[in-house]
């Protein structure tokens, strides 16, 4: 990988968690909705067809693990919300020599990646 922004990796918790956490079907719907742009809560709550808790459980996990940061929004009326981004360009798992690993690609951070047995 060169060492161009556009092409950095950065470590994203631990591949079981990881995998664990990407094998829910409301994770795997909220990351979809998120590739088409930063989104508040309550229109992933619309837009997956899922209970606030569930939703709002799953974002404190994906922000925990670091593959979605959070932001402000402010309304025209000057209302504010937090609004959520994905904090990835691509997410790629391996398995090696009986060793997992899970590499986030990301614009915006520095190298690194992660590896379990």
């Amino acid at each position: 990988m060169s060492a161009g922004e556009s092409d950095r990796c950065r470590k994203a918790g631990s591949a079981p968690r990881l995998l664990e956490l990407l094998d829910n079907e409301h994770t795997r719907n909220i990351l979809k909705a998120l590739c088409r742009g930063p989104q508040r809560g309550r229109d992933l709550i619309d837009t997956c067809e899922a209970s606030r808790a569930t939703i709002y459980r799953r974002l404190d996990r994906l922000e925990a693990v670091g593959l979605v940061a959070t932001g402000l929004y402010v309304d025209p009326d000057g209302h504010h919300c937090e609004t959520y981004r994905l904090r990835l360009d691509r997410l790629r798992v391996a398995v090696e020599s009986g060793t997992v690993s899970v590499t986030v690609r990301s614009t915006t951070e520095n190298d690194g990646t992660h590896s379990d047995q």
